[in-house]
């Protein structure tokens, strides 16, 4: 079912309740905060996810208050980073909103995300990609992997706890100054 409307995502909530699914994301445009607003008043059951494409602190309160979301997912790399990130903890955190970090580019946002989601009064998790591509893998030498537990360690040492591998960053660099030109 392609969702298109806020009456379309109704009835796919509705469907989907006998699965207890945790949370649907990102059903509507980012920008239709009436359209979140209303599933939520459609008394749907499970939690409403948005905003990991969401790129401004504006967005996100209007997602909030207006759209009645009960998941904010703040991607440091498109909201402003962690400045705006923390203005959107506090938002969610007055409103009773949990706050998931979206991270699906390279393991240097996902350590970032994990610092994020280490100040949170309550984490939820972290939404990464864990997809094996090497440009996503390779541009840190000591990549975030889960443990024995299930858990992501929060990287230690300076800065983000990282070290950029520069050779696996250097063709990327490249590419990107042959494109502009």
């Amino acid at each position: 079912m392609v969702v298109r409307s806020a009456r379309d995502a109704i009835d796919l909530c509705h469907a989907l309740e006998p699965y207890d699914i945790f949370w649907l994301e990102d059903f509507l445009h980012p920008e239709c905060y009436g359209g979140y607003a209303q599933v939520k008043a459609a008394g749907v059951k499970m939690r409403i996810a948005a905003g990991e494409q969401e790129a401004t602190a504006w967005g996100f309160r209007e997602l909030i208050q207006r759209g009645g979301i009960d998941v904010a997912q703040p991607d440091l790399s498109r909201c402003g980073g962690f400045t705006h990130a923390r203005k959107i903890a506090w938002e969610a955190e007055y409103a009773g909103v949990e706050v998931c970090p979206h991270a699906w580019l390279t393991d240097l946002l996902t350590a970032a995300s994990l610092h994020y989601n280490a100040v949170l009064p309550t984490a939820l998790f972290l939404e990464y990609n864990v997809c094996d591509n090497p440009m996503l893998r390779e541009i840190i030498r000591n990549p975030v992997r889960l443990d024995s537990q299930g858990f992501i360690p929060v990287p230690q040492g300076p800065g983000l706890g990282i070290d950029v591998n520069e050779a696996a960053v250097a063709p990327l660099s490249s590419e990107r100054e042959m494109t502009s030109i």
